[in-house]
């Protein structure tokens, strides 16, 4: 068989259980838009999570936090698109929840300045620390021809999770107080939803749930200011030069 459908096959049969279930609450709640957003954390908590004791990702603190994704380029290419699919599908077919959620706010300009600087803000503590930190001893390097993946993979991915963060969550929480507060309160929430992820599908701990707060936090003060198109771009783009080797 392909690889990539290999894997592919072993990750849907992984989740399938659970998405089998989730659908049978969407139908439960079908009447219930609020209630639909606390599936979606849930179920992308599932579906990201998942890809972890698959090897999809990798992990580590020796030296210092880094990450590091699957050597595939094809399957990182697919998930990242597919991503895409589900944060459209999503947004269109959900219109209860529709109103919450900005693509974009303000002036496109002023949001893309805001994920630009919002994106140096997430990598640059990481970056001075990498310079002291040997890249075998946080992943090791990382072939050439995955960077284009791994931007798709970062980009699309990173989508779907500030689709619901900065989309839905951001939305819900702007009802409430102020869109700074509503910002940085969205990525405390953030911040909690990776809690298993650090304390139990692995043993990580501190070192991401402080990494996820600040790259939350900022990502929510970027959504607050520009939607969820720079806050994708602050997100993904993060991530992609820390999952790249590129620096």
């Amino acid at each position: 068989m392909n690889p990539t459908l290999e894997t592919i096959g072993l990750y849907l049969l992984r989740v399938a259980p659970a998405l089998l279930l989730g659908a049978m609450m969407f139908a439960l709640f079908r009447r219930e838009p609020r209630v639909r957003i606390v599936l979606y954390l849930a179920l992308f908590v599932l579906l990201r999570d998942a890809m972890t004791p698959l090897g999809l990702w990798t992990f580590g603190t020796e030296g210092l936090f880094w990450i590091r994704l699957h050597r595939d380029p094809w399957f990182l290419g697919l998930s990242g698109l597919s991503c895409v699919g589900i944060s459209l599908a999503i947004y269109y077919l959900d219109r209860g929840n529709q109103p919450l959620f900005k693509w974009t706010r303000g002036k496109l300009s002023h949001g893309l300045a805001w994920a630009i600087a919002g994106m140096m803000l997430v990598v640059a503590p990481l970056v001075v620390a990498y310079q002291f930190t040997d890249i075998g001893s946080r992943g090791g390097s990382v072939p050439s021809r995955n960077i284009p993946a791994i931007l798709v993979f970062a980009l699309g991915g990173n989508l779907f999770e500030e689709a619901l963060f900065r989309g839905y969550v951001y939305g819900q929480l702007a009802e409430w107080t102020t869109p700074i507060q509503a910002g940085i309160s969205s990525g405390v929430v953030f911040a909690f939803c990776h809690i298993y992820l650090a304390s139990t599908v692995t043993g990580i701990g501190y070192p991401l749930l402080v990494f996820t707060l600040w790259e939350g936090i900022v990502a929510g003060v970027v959504g607050a200011k520009g939607g969820v198109i720079p806050a994708t771009l602050t997100h993904g783009g993060a991530i992609f030069w820390l999952s790249s080797g590129l620096i």
